[in-house]
């Protein structure tokens, strides 16, 4: 073919033949020289066949290769397929304004008739003796239940006190005993010419032994003093015996004394009088005799039957000269005249106040408050103030069941917003050898909320926990167990997310062309070295 060049002028010329071809001659070459472009653009160049050769170790290669790139293409579907979760760090920016706290503590060594609830936080809120949401078991040594526990409510109960219309007629029998001993007294002195104080000495010992004696030779209408030796024989041999376990400084047992004694004075004009007996014991003077007894409070009334001191009946009603007397015909009817009919319903309404435990009773508090989302402390006590207590018979062991922050503030069984409150202990034991001892939980609450695909969002809380005990060293403070707790301002929130479809792609073809390139640059090695 003839080839073309270009002159100074611009024209074209033809380099052999001489010939001249106008104008045409620039349009083809302009064509020639785009497509000469458009084909250097090309990266996906073909070789001949003829010109290409397989060998093994390209095939090990290239098969190598293809599983692999099988194996993360798979993977790769699979997290594009799954739900990732993205933690991160927040400000609590909640707007509820309480927050729940599920509980369920066993306190092994106090009754419930001692154990309350009480709440406190920074805001200078506090509530006493909370029963809202709350239940209290009795148990027994082994943990076992006696009974559900019939609260009285917020406050103090009523039987703290005897009536005004009750201590006026005691104090109206006081005085007309008193005046007729005086006046017995009076008459002997003025019989006998001996010095006073002669005749006074035989004056009581006239009216000592003027006294009527029971079967055993016990004063009827007395109450009798037992002690640590005495108190075991004298229940073995009577059929019925009602112990007060007082201490004199005792408020509570001052103003049950009265009330006790008129009860031991209208015991012999009642039919059921000769089976039943009122004693007392002093828990100053036999401090190891009331440690051995379990006595944690005073006063505290214990019921001893069948010549037994196995199983005593807690008295837990009102503290009056009707209601004992009452609670001791019900209970006389019981072992003595069990065929009267009539005795049932009487008998029936005392068990479910009183009931018999052997060894140390306990309590299980169990339930949930509603708190402030502010620092602040929920306290089990293990005092009442209808007794007087020793703190040094009191001992605060306890296990936690169950504690947990969070559920619906707005409904009792929980809800979809912050129901998801996890304890972090579980049947966990804090105990203590020694009495008078308080346990405080110090508690960190973070928020956690978890953000699903659809929108919802769902709360809870963790929590860590520290735990230290003390002595309670002041007069008016008694062994108990603290839960102190503190929120952090901040909030973990959990955030679900699922791979975008374009991140995926990109993805796909990172894994493709990488593995492509990859394996040539093996296959160049390969072939250099061999």
């Amino acid at each position: 073919p003839s080839e073309l060049s270009v002159n100074r002028s611009g024209r074209w010329e033809q380099a052999r033949g001489g010939g001249s071809r106008g104008d045409m001659a620039p349009s083809r070459m302009s064509s020639g020289s785009a497509a000469s472009v458009f084909k250097k653009m090309n990266y996906f160049k073909k070789m001949p066949d003829d010109l290409t050769i397989s060998t093994n170790s390209g095939s090990i290669i290239t098969m190598v290769g293809a599983l692999a790139m099988a194996l993360l293409f798979v993977l790769e579907f699979s997290a594009f397929l799954s739900l990732k979760v993205e933690t991160l760090i927040e400000v609590d920016d909640t707007i509820d304004t309480m927050m729940r706290i599920n509980f369920n503590v066993t306190i092994d060594d106090a009754p419930c008739e001692y154990v309350s609830v009480d709440l406190t936080d920074i805001t200078g809120t506090y509530e006493h003796n909370i029963t809202r949401h709350i239940s209290k078991v009795r148990l027994s040594q082994w943990r076992r239940w006696i009974a559900l526990h019939p609260d009285e409510g917020a406050g103090m109960p009523a039987y703290i006190q005897p009536t005004t219309a009750e201590l006026a007629e005691i104090q109206v029998e006081r005085e007309g005993v008193e005046a007729a001993n005086a006046a017995q007294l009076a008459r002997a002195v003025m019989l006998d010419g001996a010095e006073p104080g002669v005749h006074v000495a035989n004056a009581m010992a006239a009216m000592e032994e003027s006294k009527l004696l029971d079967v055993h030779g016990n004063p009827l209408g007395e109450v009798v003093a037992l002690s640590q030796k005495t108190t075991e024989a004298y229940v073995t041999t009577h059929d019925l015996v009602f112990v007060n376990f007082f201490a004199p400084w005792c408020h509570w047992c001052q103003a049950l004394e009265p009330i006790w004694e008129q009860a031991a004075a209208k015991l012999p004009d009642l039919h059921y009088g000769e089976h039943v007996k009122i004693a007392s014991v002093d828990c100053v003077a036999h401090v190891e005799f009331c440690r051995t007894m379990h006595i944690r409070a005073f006063p505290t009334l214990l019921l001893y039957t069948d010549h037994s001191m196995e199983n005593p009946l807690l008295y837990r009603a009102t503290r009056s000269t009707e209601a004992i007397l009452e609670f001791l015909e019900a209970n006389a009817k019981r072992n003595h005249i069990d065929h009267e009919a009539e005795a049932g319903a009487k008998i029936a309404a005392v068990s479910q106040v009183h009931s018999t435990a052997s060894g140390p009773e306990g309590c299980m508090v169990a339930g949930h408050l509603l708190a402030k989302k502010v620092p602040g402390t929920f306290h089990i006590k293990l005092h009442s103030p209808a007794y007087s207590h020793d703190a040094a018979l009191m001992n605060a062991s306890h296990v936690i069941h169950h504690l947990s922050f969070g559920g619906d503030p707005t409904s009792d069984g929980g809800g979809n917003i912050l129901d998801l409150g996890k304890s972090s202990v579980l049947n966990k034991p804090f105990v203590t050898a020694e009495n008078g001892h308080t346990f405080v939980h110090f508690h960190k609450v973070v928020c956690r909320m978890r953000e699903y695909l659809s929108g919802t969002k769902v709360g809870s809380y963790s929590y860590t926990m520290h735990t230290s005990a003390y002595k309670e060293t002041a007069a008016e403070a008694f062994p108990s167990v603290k839960f102190s707790y503190d929120l952090s301002p901040m909030k973990v929130v959990e955030r679900e997310s699922t791979m975008p479809t374009y991140h995926f792609i990109t993805s796909l073809c990172a894994i493709i062309g990488g593995f492509f390139t990859i394996l040539r640059q093996v296959l160049n090695i390969v072939f250099i070295y061999s």
